[in-house]
């Protein structure tokens, strides 16, 4: 599993969390990451909150992406 960084804020303060995946639980308003340790951290009332994910997290996706579709993925930049 790769890692990335999941970049969230509540009010001003930004706050940064290495993790290997993470979900929304829409209907109960939280967000849980998931840690390359196993552990959990859920964060509740997940609509206050504002989330900013980078290329590490682009990179992540597209190597799992390959991994299940046994090809090479290619990334276009704008």
């Amino acid at each position: 599993m790769n890692e990335y960084k999941f970049n969230y804020r509540r009010f001003l303060f930004w706050s940064s969390k290495k993790v290997i995946g993470h979900n929304l639980l829409k209907d109960i308003d939280r967000m849980d990451l998931y840690f390359k340790d196993g552990s959990l951290y859920s964060i509740s009332k997940w609509s206050k909150y504002d989330m900013n994910l980078g290329i590490d997290w682009v990179l992540s996706v597209k190597k799992q992406m390959e991994k299940e579709a046994g090809t090479n993925i290619s990334i276009n930049q704008l």
